[in-house]
């Protein structure tokens, strides 16, 4: 179980760790601390989100750690106004979109959506080539 500051962890007895083998990770997300953290939930990524929030940096990004070329990953920005800046990359320039979310909930769901794959992750939100 992740903790964060001032909470405690729960027992331990009958908590059975997500991950059992040594496995590589799937997913490597990395705030703007620089401090990373392997196949995160969408909890701890909610958190990291929180604390961006809270004023402990501007971005998060996470990486498919199976592009040993760093370049598939999803990431957030935050704006002066609260908006997020939410962004994708698919392994090339090509395939790097863009879109805005309105507040950190938002932006969450996307991130995670597209960390998860989950069906439909993208749809509803006006995404953008982005250029570089």
């Amino acid at each position: 179980m992740v903790t964060r500051k001032g909470l405690q962890c729960a027992s331990s007895a009958g908590v059975r760790p997500s991950r059992m083998t040594a496995e590589p990770p799937i997913l490597r997300a990395k705030p703007e601390s620089g401090e990373t953290w392997d196949d995160p939930s969408e909890d701890l990524l909610f958190m990291l989100l929180e604390d961006i929030e809270a004023g402990q940096g501007t971005f998060l990004i996470v990486e498919r750690t199976a592009d040993a070329s760093g370049q598939t990953y999803g990431q957030v920005l935050r704006c002066d106004d609260g908006s997020y800046i939410v962004e994708h990359r698919e392994g090339d320039s090509q395939h790097h979109y863009g879109t805005v979310a309105p507040d950190m909930r938002a932006a969450h769901e996307l991130l995670t959506g597209w960390a998860f794959e989950i069906p439909g992750w993208n749809d509803g939100m006006s995404w953008k080539a982005v250029e570089t």
